[in-house]
This record gives structure tokens, C-alpha cells and sequence, in this order.
């Protein structure tokens, strides 16, 4: 992985998110926000979004389920932090009413995510992490949001979706025993990266997960195959900061 971790890796990671957009479309589950990928590639470490002035309980209470500053390997910063209305997430595109009533139906309340960003090359060669949450009325409206994306992200054709990367292999990961529901999938390949630009592989790790009605993701783009403990370990701190979070 030498030429990977060569100069700034958040060029590294934003020559990548061009070919990773698909993962969000694909894993967002018919309009909804979760399984977003890399901020973009104008992300400068100062969190963008509109904060509200007087955050409300609701918010305060989906910033604790999100994975935190702490929560990450030394040298991470946070890059971005948004809110996400129902009608934010709906848009305005010719489906927006459709998307809007399907939120609605399943009783989504409101939706937070952050983007955090590796400050210098490191051993473990994580680039970003990018972790939402977003609430729902009930178990079952989160159950069927979050089944919402897991048939949308199994029928995507990968290879077409993110078609400037090589070698392209999408794969499941068997779940693990921390939440109601979950699927993770491991995207590799390889793309050309750099100035001048060299192709270089990528591993990005996308994990859904529902705990009671909470539904949550985490994405975590690498230039690494061995990182997979650690990617393991942030899921499971996710998971439980969302479930302590409805407590």
C-alpha cells in the first residue's frame, strides 16, 4: 500500500469519491440518507450543514448515536455535520412527492450524519468515515425503511454504477450480533488516484443497521485489506451508542 500513503491522503480519498457516489444512491434506500459515502472533495474540516440555534432534544439526542471524535483512530477531525428534514431528504426531483409520502408512512422524524476526515497518512490507511442515524415513530417504520435500502443495495448493478473502477468486486460481510437488523458489504477495487494519477485499490466497508427504531450506517473508505478489526470495532460502537441513545 506504499504509493497509496503517499502525500495527503485526503486527495487520495477525494479522487476516489467520484467513483463511489453510486454507494450512495444504491444504499440510501429509495430516497432516505443513510449509507452516504465521502464528503466532498471541498470538505476543509469545518462542519457545514445548518445548525439550528437552539439544538432540540431530538437533535441532541441523534448527535450522541452517531460514532464521535473519540470514537475514531488519532489524527481524524471532523469534516462535515448536517441535519436532514423529511423534505430535504425528499428533494424536489419529479419523485419528491412520492419519496416525501414513503418517509412520512414510515414515521421518519429526523435524520444526522457526520463525515469524519484522516489529517495525515497513517498506519491503518483509513481515509474517512462517514456515520448517520436518522429516528423513527416506531420499530417498524425504521424496520421498513432499513429494508427499503437492503433491497435497493443487493439489486444495484456495482459495475455499472461505479464503472470508472477496475477489478470491481462486491461482497457480503456476515452480519454481526449488535443490532435488530444489519447488512454489510465490502466494496474493492481499483482506481486511478494522485498526481500523477496511478492505480492504486481501495477497500470501502458500507454497514447498515436498524436497532429498534433507529436506523444507522456506517461507511469507511480505506486503502488498506487489513483493517477489517477496526472496521468491526467502529460498527459495534455505532450500535451501541444507538441503542444508547433510546435509552
Amino acid at each position: 500500500m506504499g504509493t497509496m500513503m503517499r502525500g495527503n491522503p485526503l486527495l487520495c480519498a477525494a479522487a476516489l469519491i467520484a467513483l463511489l457516489t453510486a454507494v450512495a444512491v444504491a444504499c440510501g434506500g429509495g430516497g432516505d440518507e443513510e449509507a452516504t459515502v465521502a464528503p466532498s472533495p471541498g470538505a476543509t474540516g469545518v462542519p457545514t450543514g445548518t445548525p439550528a440555534a437552539t439544538p432540540s432534544a431530538v437533535e441532541e439526542q441523534l448527535r450522541g448515536m452517531v460514532l464521535q471524535l473519540s470514537d475514531l483512530p488519532a489524527g481524524f477531525s471532523l469534516a462535515q455535520e448536517s441535519f436532514s428534514t423529511n423534505e430535504e431528504v425528499a428533494g424536489d426531483g419529479e419523485d419528491a412527492a412520492e419519496v416525501l409520502a414513503r418517509l412520512t408512512e414510515w414515521g421518519r422524524i429526523l435524520g444526522h450524519g457526520v463525515v469524519f476526515s484522516s489529517e495525515a497518512s497513517s498506519e491503518n490507511s483509513v481515509f474517512l468515515v462517514d456515520s448517520t442515524v436518522s429516528l423513527y415513530e416506531s420499530d417498524s417504520g425504521a424496520a421498513a425503511s432499513f429494508a427499503d435500502a437492503v433491497n435497493t443495495a443487493r439489486a444495484t448493478d456495482w459495475q455499472a454504477s461505479v464503472g470508472e473502477a477496475t477489478d470491481l468486486r462486491v461482497e457480503e460481510v456476515p452480519s454481526l450480533d449488535v443490532a435488530d437488523e444489519m447488512l454489510w458489504l465490502r466494496i474493492t477495487g481499483t482506481a486511478l488516484v494522485g498526481d500523477p494519477p496511478a492505480e492504486q485499490p481501495f477497500v470501502q466497508d458500507v454497514v447498515l443497521l436498524r436497532v429498534g427504531r433507529v436506523r444507522g450506517s456506517v461507511s469507511i473508505l480505506t486503502g488498506a485489506a487489513d483493517v477489517a478489526l477496526l472496521v468491526e470495532s467502529m460498527v459495534r460502537t455505532q450500535a451501541d451508542n444507538m441503542a444508547a441513545g433510546l435509552q
